[in-house]
């Protein structure tokens, strides 16, 4: 494959996020993983085992299969699962990093690890270092109007959601709120909880008004 494949449309297709970016492992590579895992944990729980370490040298060649049956042993092996649980946890922090680095967003790193996007900006607060842009190529402001009042509709790169900032017909002023948790994941869902807002505030209806 020449060097021509990896043209600025390559690069420009690598510079954007795919939506979806994983498709979900299916019972059979679960149960591969698993099982490598587990694999992994033995040999680690072996040479962590005082057991295993105290056979003589004429030990038979099995017989760290055979001692794995004691209780203490499987102790090793749980220590030796914390360890992997550890550089499991640490292996994420630099993905999720790495990851919001180039583009993603709060709402994309919840999904990936089954979490709210709430719940990955507590987790992994300063992840998403870089102001993401908004999904799809839509506009990073828009407006809307009804009821009679305006509300402004922005993306929040840091946070990957929608706020908004409104004036009711009345002259009440609201907004979505002062923290990352009062983002949504969805310009959609922005605007409706915005237009609920305009219509709450909408001005009262006075006898000269029409029905």
């Amino acid at each position: 494959m020449g060097s021509d494949f990896y043209d600025d449309a390559f690069a420009a297709d690598l510079a954007r996020l795919r939506d979806p970016a994983w498709t979900e492992p299916d019972a059979d590579l679960v149960r591969q993983v698993r099982a490598r895992v587990g694999t992994y944990a033995d040999e680690l729980a072996d040479r962590l085992s005082t057991r295993v370490q105290g056979l003589p040298a004429r030990a038979p060649d099995d017989a760290p299969l055979v001692v794995r049956d004691a209780g203490d042993w499987h102790l090793a092996r749980l220590r030796a699962l914390r360890e992997i649980r550890t550089a499991a946890a640490q292996l994420a922090d630099r993905t999720v990093a790495a990851a919001g680095i180039r583009g993603a967003g709060y709402p994309q790193v919840g999904e990936a690890w089954a979490i709210t996007r709430q719940g990955a900006r507590k987790k992994w607060p300063h992840a998403v270092s870089a102001m993401s842009p908004p999904p799809g190529e839509q506009e990073a402001r828009t407006t809307i109007t009804a009821f009679g009042g305006s509300a402004a509709l922005s993306w929040h790169g840091r946070e990957g959601g929608w706020w908004w900032s409104a004036e009711g017909a009345d002259g009440t002023v609201g907004d979505a709120g002062a923290d990352d948790s009062s983002t949504f994941d969805t310009r959609e869902e922005a605007a409706a909880n915005a237009g609920a807002f305009l219509q709450q505030h909408a001005r009262p209806a006075t006898n000269g008004d029409p029905q």
